[in-house]
């Protein structure tokens, strides 16, 4: 294309007509509760700080970066929610803070003004330095990816919002509503998780046996 550009050579570029393999990119591994458990135990004994970041992520879905430009403003406690603004897809949300969040804002709320992040970083500003290897070394320390060679399998921070949207469609929550506290821009980015949900379709279609045979 450069050398087009530059009239070295004339004529299209073959290349045009050849279309690259598409690989399926997605991450479809999300944690058991006991892995949760485990990797927020070993992460509370290595960094708190990490440990908050990964909670949070956890129990809302909330991106990396949703999750340090939060501020304490953004922080409502009375009504038990979070408000997640200048998103990846500039669609601002509402996530809910669960007894787990709560406990851990109220630890680390101590008179803080209102522009202060809730997740700092060097000086007390924004973090610019995303998610801190110590969560990848724990990851390693505790194996949960021995034996794993497909990145797509791995366990990564973005593993967490992925637990969470898994763990909701596995308890039967609505894929709409989880679409919502995602904060997808399509649905159908959500519809891979639908393989997770209970047999609800099978159980809604198996009312109708019977219905026209009046001996039964």
């Amino acid at each position: 294309n450069t050398a087009h550009d530059h009239n070295i050579v004339s004529g299209e570029n073959p290349t045009k007509r050849v279309k690259k393999p598409r690989q399926d990119n997605q991450r479809d591994r999300f944690l058991s509760k006991e892995e949760a458990v485990l990797l927020l135990e070993s992460l509370k004994t290595r960094s708190m700080d990490t440990h908050d970041l990964a909670l949070l992520s956890l129990f809302t879905g909330m991106r990396a970066g949703e999750c340090h430009a939060l501020t304490w403003a953004d922080i409502h406690m009375e009504n038990g929610t979070i408000f997640v603004k200048d998103t990846k897809n500039t669609r601002n949300r509402h996530v809910y803070i669960t007894a787990e969040i709560r406990q851990m804002l109220e630890r680390r709320y101590v008179d803080q003004p209102k522009t202060a992040f809730v997740l700092p970083g060097a000086n007390g500003g924004a973090s610019k330095w995303g998610v801190s290897d110590t969560f990848a070394r724990t990851v390693q320390d505790l194996g949960l990816n021995d034996g794993i060679a497909d990145r797509r399998q791995k366990v990564v921070f973005h593993t967490l919002r992925h637990t969470f949207a898994s763990w909701l469609v596995q308890m039967g929550t609505p894929l709409y509503t989880v679409s919502k506290l995602l904060g997808h821009s399509d649905i159908k980015m959500t519809m891979r998780y639908a393989h997770l949900a209970p047999d609800t379709h099978k159980v809604a279609v198996a009312q109708l046996e019977g219905l026209l045979n009046t001996e039964m």
